[in-house]
This record gives structure tokens, sequence and C-alpha cells, in this order.
């Protein structure tokens, strides 16, 4: 009885946390004043959510200590980017901060170790479903019960929804997300597939109200890809020829765009400079170019008292919280060391994708290579990608880490498969004879 309870529990502390990192109503500071903090700064709704978080990994961990372990080592990627943001303390202006802000982004990193711990990732699948259904039914009442607040916020569009979270992007990133978890629950038969329909429907209403265009191309690529590894995955002629196509087509697709960038901008009714994005880019490369190899410290450059800041804000006249795009906030923060980890750890996962894709313990795969695509577009013009208290990097984490897992095992596999042929056929009858024999007697 006690272990029962204490496993109803662990799944409801799990639902809270990922409804928290989605960004349902949080934080409750950032939802209230109706604009967006830095996630992982130092107010006490995020020092509260991590100091649990802490104990409960603590305690998670210890009791699935081997298991973890096990995961731990395909997880080194992400692993190496967090040690150098520990590390970045020693060169930053704000070494305090960053201690702060790295020991958050490794409870979230160790939180996606731990949901792959946890059990099967389905099971996972399932739970992020009914977290996402729940974020856009709260986000549907509150629309009717309290219009003034959850539609509106936004100084450009000022009758986008934002419904339970703090800003109309982060409730297109949600809607895109119920999409993909919602797709992929069904088809796996995760969860009652009411919820994932109800999912479905849900985000395609509330995706065209918030008016958010980016996470049209995150479901878009991330359904490609899913399509794309689903027929590589079939290991036939058909399969073989299915990808090629789907490859041509996708290579194809991302030249037109190349060439014709601002037709393809008009078409999704975005303006040549990604809503001023492109001023804060330039920028952002200015101040690189600066401290090009090792940054500013992790965390540290949009701050109050931070002297680069303040003049980045005054040239591009409004306070951005953070660079709008992943590669260049990490340029910022952990410069070109930071930029090569992360960039190792995008090829490793890509990498572990092909080799496990066609392998049986590869079944998730195509679902891993989806969550990948789509993250990665969205790091395009925001920066979600190693975020403290993020579900984009919870997400990835997971992702890299099933992944990592998944080639290990199939590895094993493969070498028991050698083992076995490479063993003499007599002394494998032999072997059967005496075992035949032991029991007979």
């Amino acid at each position: 009885m006690i272990k029962a309870a204490a496993l109803r529990l662990e799944r409801l502390a799990v639902f809270l946390y990922l409804a928290v990192f989605a960004g349902v109503f949080w934080p409750p500071d950032s939802y209230l004043a109706r604009h967006e903090l830095p996630k992982g700064g130092s107010n006490l709704y995020d020092f509260t959510c991590f100091v649990s978080l802490a104990a409960v990994l603590a305690v998670a961990l210890a009791a699935r200590w081997r298991e973890a372990l096990r995961l731990l080592r395909g997880a080194w990627p992400v692993l190496a980017l967090v040690g150098l943001a520990f590390l970045s303390a020693f060169w930053s202006d704000a070494p305090l901060l960053v201690i702060r802000r790295s020991g958050t982004v490794a409870l979230t990193t160790l939180f996606g170790i731990y949901l792959c711990a946890r059990g099967e990732l389905g099971e996972l699948v399932a739970t992020l479903t009914k977290v996402y259904v729940a974020a856009m039914a709260a986000s549907l009442v509150l629309v009717v019960a309290a219009p003034s607040v959850a539609i509106g916020g936004n100084e450009t569009y000022v009758h986008a929804w934002r419904g339970a979270f703090t800003d109309k992007n982060t409730l297109g990133l949600a809607c895109a997300l119920t999409m993909i978890v919602s797709v992929y629950a069904f088809r796996g038969r995760y969860g009652p597939r009411a919820i994932a329909v109800a999912g479905m429907l849900l985000s395609l209403v509330l995706l065209k109200l918030s008016e958010s265009k980016t996470p049209v191309a995150v479901m878009a690529v991330a359904l490609y890809a899913a399509v794309l590894a689903a027929v590589l995955r079939r290991r036939s002629g058909a399969g073989l020829a299915s990808g090629f196509v789907l490859t041509v087509v996708g290579l194809a697709g991302a030249a037109v765009i190349a060439l014709d960038l601002s037709d393809v901008l008009a078409m999704l009714g975005r303006d040549p400079t990604f809503t001023n994005r492109a001023k804060i880019w330039h920028y952002a490369l200015a101040y690189i170019a600066r401290r090009p190899w090792l940054g500013y410290g992790f965390g540290a450059f949009w701050r109050a008292d931070g002297v680069e800041a303040n003049q980045v804000w005054a040239l591009i006249e409004f306070q951005t919280p953070h660079a709008h795009n992943a590669w260049l906030e990490l340029g910022l923060a952990l410069g070109l060391v930071g930029l090569f980890l992360a960039a190792l750890a995008w090829l490793a996962g890509f990498y572990r994708v092909l080799r496990v894709l066609t392998a049986p313990a590869g079944r998730h795969a195509a679902f891993c290579f989806a969550l990948l695509a789509g993250v990665f577009i969205e790091n395009l013009t925001e920066y979600e990608f190693f975020r403290p208290g993020d579900m984009l990097w919870v997400l990835f984490v997971v992702a890299l880490t099933h992944l990592g897992q998944a080639r290990l095992t199939e590895r094993r596999r493969r070498q028991e498969a050698a083992a076995l042929a490479a063993y003499p056929a007599g002394a494998l009858r032999r072997g059967a004879a005496a075992r035949a024999a032991a029991i007979a007697s």
C-alpha cells in the first residue's frame, strides 16, 4: 500500500513539473504581469520550484540509481554543456548569477534523464498529452471566464490569445507540442485515444487564435521528419523509394525557402525582420565577436546591471530578455566552445536516430526525430535550447537520452547475435543435449 501511494504521488509530481515546464500559468508573477521574465531567474516561484525538484530528483534517482547511471552515459553531450555552464562562472562578470542559473539548467537536465529512467517513453507521451490537453482546456475556460486576462498583452498583436500561458508565442508553441504528442499518442495507443483527439482539435483552434507563426513551421517540420523516419523504418524497397522521394522534396523545399525567403515570410504573415529580431541578431553577433571563445558566462549577458546588455537595449530601443536565437544566445553565454558542444549534442542526436531507426530497439526513433526537428526549428527564432525550466530542453534531453539507450541496446543485441553466429554448431548441439540430460535427471 505504501509503495502504491508513493507511485501515485510520483505520478502527480511528474504531472505538475511538466505543467510548470510547459509554462502553464508559470511563473505566476510573469503571467499576472503580462510579460516574460527570465526563466531560472531569482524569483520566489522559480526558487521554490527548483528546490522542491532537487529534493524529488534526489529521492527518485537514488531509488533508480542503476538505471540512472546507465542513462547518464548516453546523456554525455548535454552533461558536457552543463559542466561548461558551471565553469563559465570563472570568467563571468556575474559569477553568482552564473552558478545559480547553471544549477537550474542542471536540474532541468537531470529531470529529463529521470523521465527516461522512470519508465517507457510511451508512458511519458501519454502523460504529456494529458498535461497539454488540460492546458488547452484551461485556456478556453479562461478566455470565457476572464477574456481581459487571456486575450491581448502583446503590443503588436492586441487581439491574440495567450490563454493559460504568459505570451501568445508560448501558447503557440504549446499548441505545436500538443499536436505532436497527441498524434503519436493516438497512433501508438498511449493513453485514451479520446484525449489525444481532443488535444489535436484544441491545438488547431488555439494555434489559429494565438496568431503565432513559428509553431506552424515547427509542426510542419516535425510531421515531415516523422513521416520520413516512419517510411525508412519499414526496411523495404517501397520504404526506401518513399524515403528517397521525401528527402528530395525536403531538400527542394529548403532550397526554395532559402532562395525566396521574403515571399515565404509574406505567405506566413511575417515581416523580413522577424518582428525586429534581425536587429537583435545583428548586435548579438557584434558582442559575441568581443568575447568569441568563452562568452560572458551562462545566463549573465542579459541582466539589468550588465553594461553590454544595456548598450544593446539602447540600440534596439526595447528590452529583449534574450537573443531570440538559441545559437546566438549560446554564443553570448559560452562562446565558440559552447557552440561546439551544442553542435556536438545535435549531431549526436541525429546520428543516433540514423543508427537505431531500423533496429528493434528504435521503435520510438521516429517520434524522437520529430521532436529533434521541431526543437531545432523553434530555436531559430526563439531561445528554448539549454534553457532552465523549459519544456523543449527537457524534451531534447529525453530524446537524446532515449536514443542513446536504444543504441546501446541495439549494440548489445548485435554483439550477442555475432557471438552466437560464431559459436560452433556442434558445440551448440552438445550444450543443448547436456541441458536436456540435466533436466531429465
